[in-house]
């Protein structure tokens, strides 16, 4: 019992710099408790949890350090638009309509260990949302690709390729010729076959790493 009184009255004196009030008659008008609910917490040596919740919740405050006095008083929260604690890293976000359009105000956020350990480089990387049928089933329209973002001229199978000054989702195929097949995934639209003559004007700007799918 005694160890409860020494904890409560630890536990109100932590109350008192949270809510900037020197008194216990303080501390409970701002609870909106009675002014004798602190000296009966002391008396019965009873933890208030149910007001250390609450405070810890409205103030942004640590409940470890409310009611044990462990640790920091405040609680840091990420915030969101930067890589936050080391662990998030941002991704801009694109929409494909008439080439890339960077979508102002929205990004994706992935961690950075994940992406590390991909063997991936945070400022390559570019989430895009298709438009169009071209690739479905793979990649039906509205699908957001995570696309490794660079200009290579060797690249093969499922990537992102500018050609005629227009970015588009292709299977890139390169053919003995020197030329380079252009499919779709969708068998109604007929592949492209780019000359080797025409090779230089090809440029594959990345590959399609990964979807990406909002968790609801």
């Amino acid at each position: 019992m005694e160890q409860n009184k020494a904890l409560v009255i630890a536990i109100i004196d932590r109350m008192k710099t949270v809510l900037d009030v020197r008194t216990d008659k303080e501390v409970a008008e701002k609870l909106g408790a009675s002014r004798s609910t602190p000296s009966v917490w002391k008396t019965r040596g009873a933890i208030p949890f149910n007001e250390c919740i609450e405070l810890a919740v409205n103030k942004h405050i640590s409940l470890d350090w409310l009611v044990l006095g462990r640790g920091d008083m405040h609680v840091v929260e990420p915030v969101l638009g930067v890589e936050t604690g080391r662990n998030l890293s941002e991704i801009p976000y694109f929409e494909d309509r008439n080439g890339w359009v960077q979508v102002e105000g929205e990004s994706w956020y992935l961690p950075a260990e994940w992406i590390e350990g991909k063997g991936l480089k945070p400022g390559d990387l570019v989430a895009v949302q298709v438009q169009g049928d071209a690739m479905a089933p793979t990649l039906p329209s509205g699908q957001v690709v995570l696309v490794n973002q660079y200009e290579s001229h060797a690249d093969e199978g499922l990537c992102v390729v500018e050609f005629g000054n227009h970015r588009r989702f292709r299977r890139v195929q390169h053919l003995a010729d020197g030329s380079v097949r252009l499919s779709c995934d969708n068998p109604a639209y007929v592949s492209e076959i780019v000359p080797a003559a025409d090779r230089d004007q090809l440029k594959i700007i990345g590959s399609c790493f990964s979807i990406l799918l909002p968790v609801r």
